[in-house]
């Protein structure tokens, strides 16, 4: 019999220079550093990863990520550069060119997350106790939803606000799954998924130029240090 094949545990980092709302984004100066190596070198810190794949149509983004990084470039198709692309679409390219069996798959516009929330998502799927991962906030405010209060009720007399249950948000731009769960459901996360509360600073997403300035605050205050 042959020797079973070591499960190949991949980060996938789609890429684009940048988008519609924020033209070069993702090669923007965030702290004086192009916004895509907070991506890639936080991936080289997490020990758990086999493969660091920038996934893009676009291969100049490479001369924006510093030399002596770990990662390998791999071309997509420039259609999936649409701003109508779905994620699906992406993984679903992606996987008919690499044989990963469990997927990191981590956005640039979230550069604060940090290796070891990365880590614990992975070692989660890892473990088989879990088939998918994803990061989240927690809200513990008064929510409305469609009209109508979402966690807690008007009938009711008005909770403290640490008496409410909260909502759970999923953040948005860090999935790992294995590709069975993929393949199956045609999502990055099946039934029972593993969810990794992190903080507002963690969760920090730029899809503006005023997240950009607050990112900009963020790590000239020094509350994230790329290194």
């Amino acid at each position: 019999c042959g020797r079973r094949r070591k499960m190949r545990i991949v980060g996938l980092i789609p890429a684009r220079l940048g988008t519609d709302k924020v033209p070069f984004q993702n090669i923007k100066d965030l702290g004086g550093i192009p916004l895509v190596n907070y991506t890639v070198r936080t991936m080289n810190k997490v020990r758990l990863l086999d493969d660091i794949v920038v996934f893009s149509s676009e291969p100049s983004i490479c001369d924006y990520i510093y030399q002596g990084l770990r990662y390998k470039y791999l071309e997509r198709p420039a259609y999936l550069n649409a701003s109508e692309t779905k994620v699906h679409d992406i993984i679903k390219e992606f996987l008919k060119n690499d044989d990963a069996d469990i997927i990191v798959l981590w956005h640039i516009i979230s550069p604060f997350l940090t290796p070891s929330t990365i880590n614990e998502c992975i070692e989660q799927v890892k473990s088989g106790k879990y088939n998918s991962a994803f990061t989240a906030i927690e809200i513990k405010k008064f929510c409305w939803f469609n009209g109508k209060p979402l966690n807690y009720s008007l009938s009711q007399p008005t909770p403290r606000t640490q008496d409410i249950l909260p909502l759970i948000v999923e953040q948005g731009h860090l999935y790992v799954f294995r590709r069975e769960v993929f393949e199956k459901t045609k999502q990055r996360i099946d039934q029972n998924p593993y969810i990794k509360i992190i903080d507002h600073f963690e969760a920090h997403e730029i899809s503006s130029l005023e997240d950009f300035r607050i990112a900009d605050l963020i790590v000239n205050t020094g509350f994230f240090d790329l290194d």
